[in-house]
């Protein structure tokens, strides 16, 4: 995990409109001086931008930037593949890792809404079928797989998996032999109690509570209610023309390898494959929510505040928090920022907004080896750049 994402910025006003072909200046809503300052600064943003890019050998980029409900800037630099003339665009689509799990963790409280699922009631509660050798796992709660304090390891493979739908109950059902790392919720670290299971599990929890296949449930209620039309938990989904491959360090030199997608049963901790067309619909919807809109239905406000509310500090940096599924920064200057990152071997992303000043950034990589680039290094020279 992330954990300096500095962040500074200054109020700029949007003056772009997004639509499915591109992004169109407003020439005549501005005075031309403003516009000119607008223009310099995008034109900083893409040497900025390729400067990271050339110095870390990355290959593809893509950048989202939203402002006061719309679209600043929403462009791709690179290439989906190394040695092809694929360009990267704002659809050109990244496997946005871990940030996945914002939208497990609103599928959760979509069920909770509902009346469906209770967050402080014990896992066990509703998947029977979940047991461990450790008798400990009866005590954990949804609420702590949500804050990382679940007691849950890193990661778990299946094995033999069958990579299709039954995968998730197959793995609800592989944890027999295990213990857990410590007890449930006694403890919290971002890095060492972080568990990527845990949220696998909520994901069966999703499956099994709505009676529809995780994938189907998060695109029909969160992905199509947001305007993310370009995006899927599914790769079979996405175009091929719209996909990009990962890559990985050879040497010095940028190669495809990596993973392009993860088998099944981890589609809830990190299978969403978007792009930054799509993630800057998500920040646009978020914000707006956080300002009092719930006409998208995804969410109600309150369950965003208590999603947005910290739960544990890290005992790294004590300005950092973790919400339900979100992390949480006060950057003093500019208020709270709320964000998740990603990455795997061949991508990194991250996704961060800022409600007190109503902006945000979205950035997928088609590489993980420069994963503090797209994690810390653009979001603060772009939000530089803008002040």
């Amino acid at each position: 995990m992330a954990l300096r994402l500095t962040q500074s910025w200054f109020r700029y006003p949007a003056i772009l409109r997004y639509t499915h072909i591109g992004i169109v200046l407003l020439y005549i809503l501005l005075p031309s001086g403003l516009l000119a300052q607008k223009n310099t600064v995008i034109t900083q943003i893409d040497i900025a931008v390729a400067g990271y890019m050339q110095q870390n050998k990355m290959v593809g980029l893509s950048v989202g930037i939203v402002k006061d409900g719309q679209i600043y800037l929403d462009k791709g630099y690179g290439f989906a593949e190394v040695d092809k003339p694929g360009r990267v665009d704002s659809l050109t689509n990244f496997l946005t890792c871990s940030v996945t799990k914002l939208f497990t963790a609103t599928a959760i409280m979509q069920l909770v809404e509902q009346g469906k699922i209770d967050i402080h009631q014990k896992i066990s509660y509703y998947l029977p079928e979940f047991k461990m050798k450790d008798v400990r796992y009866a005590d954990i709660t949804i609420l702590q797989m949500l804050t990382h304090t679940s007691g849950l390891y890193w990661d778990k493979e299946l094995r033999h998996s069958p990579n299709d739908s039954t995968a998730l109950q197959k793995f609800a059902y592989s944890f027999g032999k295990q213990k857990l790392d410590f007890a449930p919720g006694a403890k919290f670290n971002p890095v060492e109690t972080y568990s990527n299971a845990a949220f696998d599990l909520l994901g069966f929890l999703v499956q099994k509570t709505s009676g529809q296949l995780y994938a189907d449930y998060v695109r029909e209620h969160i992905l199509l209610k947001a305007g993310m039309y370009n995006s899927s938990i599914e790769l079979k989904h996405i175009a091929e023309g719209r996909r990009s491959s990962p890559h990985i360090l050879r040497g010095k030199k940028p190669v495809v390898g990596g993973i392009l997608i993860e088998n099944t049963e981890h589609n809830p901790s990190g299978n969403l494959n978007s792009c930054t067309n799509d993630l800057c619909a998500w920040m646009l919807n978020v914000l707006a929510l956080s300002n009092g809109d719930e006409s998208h239905g995804i969410l109600k406000k309150s369950t965003l505040d208590s999603m947005w509310t910290p739960k544990r500090i890290a005992p790294q940096n004590k300005n950092v928090a973790i919400g339900l599924g979100w992390w949480i920064k006060d950057t003093k200057s500019f208020g709270k920022s709320y964000w998740h990152v990603g990455n795997n071997p061949g991508y990194s992303a991250t996704v961060m907004v800022f409600p007190d000043i109503n902006f945000g950034i979205a950035i997928l990589s088609n590489g993980m080896y420069a994963e503090d680039i797209v994690w810390n290094k653009i979001p603060d020279a772009i939000l530089n750049l803008i002040k």
